[in-house]
């Protein structure tokens, strides 16, 4: 039976022991996939993974930032562009050392096509993700229904359909003039977290 010190992490991943090439695309291969599975394990125990990384590095590695751009160059496109190039590599050298030339190409090719791939994987996380805020400045332009009436000067609510749903928001009339509940009234601005109306 193997104990674990006759374990060859290298040989893991398909180094077989010839080469310098070899022993760069296996120790690559290796540590990408390392990092991998260590940033997959302290994602899932509660998502410290972003914070540890950001302290070590210093830098901001959130994939699922609220800008949703293309980031490709993120901690985890870099581990997929080692652990493909390593693997690329890999897989032209096996059993032909002679094509170190092709090794680096594929290698590269792989690497770089698993970043971009890791990239635009995260943008559509971003994309899909809603963090359920509502922008109150896209209810203007639009009419809603008094909800509860607006005494003269004073504040009442709106219903007015505001990112696809009906929304209840406190509302003042432009004018400072009561509107009765049912009253029809145009959205004109936002002023801190109430609606200006218009009757309509």
């Amino acid at each position: 039976m193997a104990s674990l010190a006759d374990l060859d992490l290298l040989e893991l991943v398909g180094y077989d022991g010839e080469g310098t090439l070899g022993l760069i695309f296996a120790s690559s291969a290796l540590l990408g996939g390392i990092l991998f599975l260590l940033w997959f394990a302290l994602m899932m125990i509660g998502g410290i993974a972003a914070d540890l990384f950001d302290g070590i590095f210093g830098t901001d590695f959130d994939a699922m930032g609220a800008d949703a751009s293309f980031k490709a160059l993120t901690f985890q496109g870099v581990m997929a562009f080692m652990l493909f190039f390593g693997l690329g590599g890999l897989w032209i050298l096996d059993g032909n050392s002679e094509q170190g030339s092709l090794a680096i190409v594929v290698g590269s090719i792989a690497g770089f096509g698993s970043m971009y791939g890791t990239g635009k994987l995260f943008q559509l996380f971003v994309a899909l993700q809603s963090d359920g805020t509502i922008d109150m400045d896209d209810s203007i332009g639009s009419v809603g229904t008094i909800y509860l009436r607006i005494p003269e000067g004073g504040v009442g609510q709106i219903q007015v359909e505001s990112g696809n749903a009906m929304r209840t928001y406190n509302a003042k009339s432009e004018d400072g003039q009561p509107l009765a509940t049912g009253d029809f009234a145009e959205v004109i601005e936002v002023i801190s977290s109430t609606l200006i109306v218009r009757r309509k």
